[in-house]
């Protein structure tokens, strides 16, 4: 056999050596290329309202974030702080999606705020109560809840008080001092002063000097609602007005607890998703709202919310309905009042209760 030249050897040797170091150069960027490959996710901002519901929302939302690789930021707030933010961003929107109770969504909706739902993303529209549609058709509810009254049960045991049963019984003089109750542009305090009113728009000057009479009782009026609910857990208060997604979630972890209809009913509210329009990604906001119409969302926050779903398959089992969960029939014996008349007298309203607490 003929031996290879000592040139043919070395240019042999060079080659490989030149592929070697090929190789070594790329082993690096070979390495790094999934890290690149991996996408980094979307951010949705979401306005909410913080404490124990963005606690529950953010597990509904666990496998959405997963699914559609976006990590929601929640965004605490007051509902009629969300909007007044977001018609303060109004040309380059922050947000991608609000929350709020359908008397801001109304207010959100006139202001232009709010993009219309798509139904060909939003495909559980079609699953919805009548009731749980906006008007316009720029926003849904994701759950029905009324404004009533909760008291310490253990502690008017021991006080010897008898339990309220009426919206005239938060003015009982042993209630003083121990009252809790929030500000005038609450939501909760609204629905509080038209039911103090009879539950007639017409008669809420009635219910305006009731409720500034409750105030001078009140140690101070709670800011928002996530404050009062961690003062109601400090036992700070014994007897208030709240609604029955906050304080139903706190029965269960408060035993002496008890939350009550009054016998004259009580203003009937939903908790409402939109999209916002012009919103950084108005596509994955759709499917946000989608995803909290769905069944399984709706049967979570029907569970440990205790909100009345807005999705009619839902149906409300006994053994909640037995807690203080509304059913249909039960909402539909509840006052009637128009939201469109509210959203036009609600800033008068407000003006008027805060002069009249002294505000």
């Amino acid at each position: 056999m003929k031996r290879p030249s000592p040139n043919a050897a070395r240019r042999g040797t060079l080659a490989a050596g030149l592929r070697l170091l090929t190789l070594a150069a790329a082993l690096p960027l070979l390495g790094t290329a999934p890290a690149h490959a991996q996408e980094t996710p979307r951010k949705l901002v979401v306005a909410s309202f913080g404490g124990q519901l963005d606690e529950v929302y953010r597990e509904v939302f666990k496998p959405f974030e997963q699914q559609y690789k976006v990590s929601i930021q929640w965004v605490p707030g007051t509902a009629p702080g969300n909007v007044a933010k977001l018609a303060a961003t109004k040309a380059e929107p922050e947000y991608d999606v609000i929350l709020f109770e359908n008397v801001t969504q109304r207010l959100a909706s006139s202001q232009g705020l709010l993009a219309p739902i798509d139904e060909r993303i939003v495909g559980h529209w079609k699953d919805l109560a009548p009731r749980a549609r906006a008007k316009a058709g720029d926003g849904a509810a994701i759950g029905t809840f009324v404004t009533g009254l909760y008291y310490r049960k253990d502690e008017f045991a021991r006080r010897g008080w008898a339990p309220p049963a009426s919206w005239d019984d938060l003015s009982r003089p042993e209630f003083c001092g121990h009252l809790g109750l929030e500000r005038a542009s609450q939501v909760y305090t609204l629905n509080a002063v038209l039911m103090l009113g009879g539950g007639d728009p017409a008669k809420v000057e009635q219910g305006i000097a009731r409720f500034a009479a409750l105030g001078k009782c009140a140690r101070v009026l709670e800011p928002a609602a996530a404050k009062h609910e961690e003062k109601i857990l400090l036992g700070e208060y014994l007897v208030g007005v709240n609604s029955s997604i906050r304080a139903l979630p706190l029965v269960k972890r408060l035993p002496g607890l008890a939350f009550v209809l009054p016998k004259e009913g009580a203003v009937v509210s939903s908790t409402m998703v939109a999209p916002v329009k012009g919103a950084p990604n108005p596509e994955l906001a759709q499917r946000f709202v989608d995803w909290f119409l769905a069944p399984e969302a709706q049967a979570r926050l029907m569970r440990e919310l205790f909100y009345s779903p807005a999705n009619a398959s839902v149906a409300v089992p006994a053994e909640l309905r037995e807690l203080g969960v509304p059913d249909q029939d039960t909402l539909a014996r509840m006052p009637a009042i128009d939201d469109d008349v509210v959203v036009q007298e609600r800033r008068d309203w407000t003006r008027k209760l805060e002069r009249a607490l002294g505000g």
